[in-house]
């Protein structure tokens, strides 16, 4: 019900309700905003852990009246949104008000608020928020209103409607750096005197010196309000976060210098507190910087090194995307991803569209229709002309996107998390540790050592180890073609021991085996059909056979399906051609088999046509150089397994090249590869599997660690956790190696910080902590630890041969 106002306050926000309260169950409301997320909180138990009413960085603001219907315009939704399929719709809204854990928390939730969101994922360094809805359930004018009901009002700008590349503008961290910058400049040079006089400056210069120097701290503790607000946001989640040691020792240091300062028995700590926010913000910067950074070398260059087909008149010609141009007309095969958006130039065409909406159910489409970036095409080869520009944003959306994979979980480390616990418990136990020892004899001195321990207590470097460590190491292998999803697959990729190679695309260059036909003769017409057919098909034997074929026409597909692990089924001219695995083509009583066992280590692909067996192809793999010495380099340290889907033909030249304790199994279908993963890791292994991406998707999605091999082809798998052109395959070993020396870089890190520590504790629980030797402690312990991760890391890789 509605009442008039009778100076209520609103016990979400706590402000005063300016117009009419809005009561429910005893309770008084500002606005719908706040009520929504009582009751999202309420229903879900979290009052006492998320107190939210005291959180001022969410509290809602009032939207105007008509504020937000601008986005209604259908102009401003098509530049604004990544897609609109079947109802479906997904956009990204910049949300400059995002802070920590809590909000990340509360945004991700805000599909309780509007059944018509579907998903909502938060970016927290880009503090982003994207956004998959129903159309028909509501819009992006409820949703931007919704958001800025609840205090995260979206930024809207002309730069989102031009798409430009992100820019990192935190106007707000800049604006804090230069404060703490300023401060601490002109602070030193009012400590400086004082420091070269020796204690012999007059005593009226040093008083209004240290007078000043206290002054120009108070804006400081505005500089350092973001860590504030953290500490007490975790507080109020009962989470320990680093914030929270750091706002100790901030505090500390203000009101200890103070004291000193005001009761004239000191010099303070003015220098120290303003050294410590600007190298701790310079730090943010520099950090945000090498986020951004790492996120534009993680665009489509990186990510998909691979190129694609364009047609040029009457010829095909592999291109890199980075080349794809407005107008180009893309062949795209069975099971491939379009890159750009395009409009359709065939027929009809089947879209796979879960990878971007979630739906599983494929799309048809028509001629002359749009066709949205990141869809999987099913069946014959169709053409595309581009229409717009490869989007670096939202293929890096695709790739970090939980919708496109049923991986079992999330894998995060959590080590500063760790880190951050302990060390701040360490801390508190030491401060009052040191209180009580001097509390009976001077409680002057207990006083000075509990403040001191705060002071001293510098937990920044932990904070910053894992990013920077795993940053370089992301970079490093990112020169060399390694790609991974995120830097925290640094430390999955360390924690290896068991390693599993798929056999062809893998270990074996398809674009040099050597292929020859054997069987019933066909006319040039049947071999046109089955070029036809192999064309549209990714698979490095069906790409051996389309290249053997070259000379002949190509026709027009009716009817397309493919079978991972068995074969391709296609309709041309009403003929049935069927291509694949001799189990799946040949009948049992078919008179006209061929033995499989004459062909030594040559592998066959059967074909017939009109169920009528015909004969088959004979391609004899041709391994990569470094193949078998990767094998064997990697079984010395790792349990290492062939897994292949053909049948045992090469056996014998991999029994000869290979150590004796590589396991190695053949005929293979997906689902065994998968069951063969799952096994593994019912026995505490820690599986990486390496595979072409195709018939491997499964045991790439099951696996801890999957690695997607690519060369000239643009099929994409959006279940691995890294993509490796197969140029840098030889550099595997390397990259284990640097992921494991990388992961101990960051103990090291850690242990580095940690001796930093104990120094200042022995100085502060002795009580002979002096300004000078913390603001010489506590930015030097950020500084070289920052130093120390990145130039070991670099080392790391030099060592290994990847410079």
């Amino acid at each position: 019900m509605i009442n008039e106002k009778k100076d209520k306050y609103c016990v979400h926000c706590g402000d005063l309700c300016l117009s009419e309260a809005i009561e429910k169950e005893g309770r008084d409301f500002c606005c719908s905003g706040c009520l929504f997320v009582y009751e999202l909180l309420n229903d879900l138990t979290l009052q006492k852990n998320y107190d939210i009413s005291k959180l001022k960085s969410i509290s809602p603001k009032p939207v105007k009246e008509g504020e937000y219907d601008f986005l209604d315009d259908e102009e401003i939704k098509e530049k604004l949104l990544l897609f609109s399929i079947n109802g479906k719709a997904k956009v990204i809204f910049s949300l400059p008000n995002i802070y920590c854990s809590a909000c990340i928390w509360l945004l991700e939730n805000i599909t309780r608020m509007d059944t018509g969101i579907k998903e909502a994922k938060v970016n927290f360094l880009k503090k982003e928020i994207s956004i998959l809805f129903i159309e028909e359930q509501t819009s992006l004018k409820k949703i931007a209103a919704l958001l800025a009901s609840i205090g995260y009002r979206p930024k809207l700008n002309m730069a989102n409607l031009e798409r430009k590349s992100p820019v990192d503008d935190n106007r707000s961290l800049i604006i804090k750096l230069g404060i703490a910058g300023f401060c601490f400049a002109n602070i030193m040079l009012f400590a400086l005197p004082e420091y070269l006089a020796l204690g012999n400056l007059e005593e009226n210069i040093r008083t209004y010196l240290r007078f000043l120097s206290l002054i120009a701290s108070v804006p400081v503790l505005y500089a350092a309000s973001d860590y504030f607000r953290s500490a007490i946001i975790s507080i109020k989640m009962k989470i320990i976060s680093i914030d929270i040691p750091l706002s100790l020792g901030i505090i500390a240091l203000f009101l200890r210098s103070s004291y000193e300062v005001l009761t004239f028995t000191g010099p303070g700590y003015s220098d120290s507190l303003a050294g410590l926010l600007f190298f701790l913000l310079l730090g943010k910067v520099f950090q945000k910087k090498t986020f951004y950074t790492l996120s534009f070398d993680r665009d489509y260059k990186s990510y998909f090194p691979m190129s694609v087909i364009r047609k040029k008149g009457e010829k095909e010609e592999y291109v890199a995307i980075k080349d794809i141009k407005i107008g180009n007309t893309l062949i795209i095969r069975n099971n491939e991803i379009i890159p750009t958006d395009s409009i359709l130039m065939t027929e009809t065409a089947i879209l796979d569209y879960s990878f971007v909406t979630g739906e599983s159910i494929p799309v048809p489409v028509k001629f002359g229709e749009k066709i949205y970036s990141g869809a999987k095409h099913i069946g014959s080869t169709v053409e595309v002309q581009v229409v717009k520009n490869f989007q670096q944003s939202y293929m890096t959306e695709l790739w970090d996107n939980q919708l496109l994979k049923d991986k079992k979980e999330v894998y995060t480390s959590d080590i500063s998390n760790k880190m951050a616990k302990y060390f701040t418990i360490l801390v508190l136990l030491v401060a009052f540790g040191g209180f009580l020892f001097w509390v009976n004899k001077d409680i002057k001195l207990a006083m000075n050592a509990f403040v001191a321990v705060l002071i001293v207590a510098c937990p920044c470097a932990l904070a910053i180890s894992t990013p920077f460590s795993y940053g370089t190491a992301l970079r490093i292998f990112s020169k060399f073609n390694l790609f991974l999803k995120n830097d925290k697959i640094v430390e999955k990729i360390a924690d290896v021991d068991t390693i599993i190679f798929d056999k062809t695309g893998t270990l074996t260059e398809s674009e040099k085996s050597e292929i020859s036909y054997t069987g019933k003769p066909l006319s040039e017409q049947e071999f046109s059909w089955l070029k036809s057919a192999a064309r549209n098909s990714t698979h490095p034997y069906s790409r051996s056979i389309y290249d053997y074929l070259k000379n002949y026409e190509l026709n027009v597909i009716e009817n397309y399906n493919e079978i991972f692990g068995q074969g391709i089924d296609a309709v041309i001219s009403s003929n049935r051609i069927r291509i694949g695995k001799k189990s799946w083509i040949y009948h049992d009583d078919d008179k006209n088999d061929l033995n499989q066992d004459s062909f030594s280590d040559e592998a066959a692909v059967y074909v017939s046509i009109n169920e009528e067996s015909k004969g088959c192809f004979l391609i004899k793999s041709r391994y990569r150089e470094s193949s078998f010495d990767i094998i064997n380099e990697l079984s010395n340290t790792y349990k290492v397994v062939i897994l292949s889907g053909d049948l045992p033909a090469d056996k014998e030249i991999l029994t000869k090249n290979i150590n004796k304790n590589v396991e190695m199994y053949f005929e293979q279908k997906p689902a065994d590869k998968l069951n063969f993963i799952k096994n593994l890791q019912n026995l505490k292994k820690k599986v990486m599997m390496v595979g072409d991406g195709l018939n491997d998707s499964g045991a790439l999605n099951q696996s801890d660690t999957g690695v997607a091999v690519t060369d000239n082809t643009s099929n994409f798998t959006p279940g691995s956790d890294a993509i490796l052109n197969v140029s840098s395959i030889n550099q595997l070993p390397a990259f284990l190696k640097l992921s494991k020396k990388t992961v101990q870089t960051v103990y090291m890190s850690y242990t580095l910080s940690i001796l930093y520590n104990l120094v200042g504790f022995t100085f502060a629980l002795t009580g002979n902590l002096s300004p000078v030797i913390a603001a010489i402690l506590m930015p030097l312990s950020s500084i070289s630890v920052v130093v120390f991760t990145i130039l070991k890391t670099t080392i790391n890789g030099q060592t290994l041969k990847l410079k």
